[in-house]
């Protein structure tokens, strides 16, 4: 017959834990490259939805961003991500109108207008006015109107029934202007909004590098 086995361990037996199987390796530089690939043109994306003449997709445009500069500021922390969100909103706000005017330019459908009246841009400014401009269409043969102008365009000199030039968006993204207004964006602008770009990036990497390096 066999002797009956003990029913514990004694105290003279080491105990052994059960060995852990290793868990995964941290990867922080997915998210980081995710985000960093991500956020500039989701910025960009949202300046140029900002330039549309729908005030719902205006809104569309700053509440993505806000998103955006938000999910930034978390992963990058409070210090290096403030100084990223104030670079991007600044990147969106430069390369928004950037974009805009320089397709303005190149693309737009330039077209003869007529001054058919005037209106005022600020109450403060008396010389501040916009010019009202009638035009048809050359393909559809439909009458355009639209109130544009101002310190640069509708100048003093233009009066009631002067020809002008309207410029207008091929996609209709935009409100057509006078030509007078309309001109590429300057290199220096080009100039700040890459800068801009690139400050906002390396304050996400650096805040990035501070938390897991």
């Amino acid at each position: 017959m066999s002797s009956p086995q003990p029913d514990f361990l004694g105290p003279d037996v080491a105990y052994q834990a059960t060995p852990q199987k290793p868990g995964k390796p941290r990867r922080p530089w997915r998210a980081t490259l995710v985000v960093a690939l991500l956020l500039p043109p989701v910025l960009l994306g949202s300046g140029w939805l900002a330039q549309s003449d729908s005030t719902l997709l205006l809104l569309l445009g700053v509440i993505v961003a806000m998103v955006a500069l938000l999910v930034a500021w978390a992963y990058a922390g409070a210090g290096p991500g403030t100084f990223v969100a104030i670079f991007g909103l600044a990147f969106m706000l430069f390369v928004g109108p950037a974009m805009a005017e320089t397709f303005l330019d190149r693309q737009g459908v330039r077209t003869p207008a007529v001054v058919a009246g005037f209106g005022e841009m600020s109450p403060r400014y008396d010389r501040a006015r916009t010019c009202k401009l009638v035009w048809e269409d050359r393909d559809t043969g439909e009458i355009g109107r639209v109130e544009t102008g101002g310190l640069s365009a509708c100048t003093d000199d233009i009066k009631a029934g002067d020809p002008a030039v309207v410029v207008v968006d091929p996609t209709g993204w935009q409100f057509p202007r006078m030509a007078d207004d309309v001109e590429s964006a300057s290199t220096t602008t080009w100039a700040v909004t890459g800068g801009l770009f690139v400050a906002m990036e390396l304050m996400f990497l650096w805040g990035r590098a501070r938390k897991f390096g």
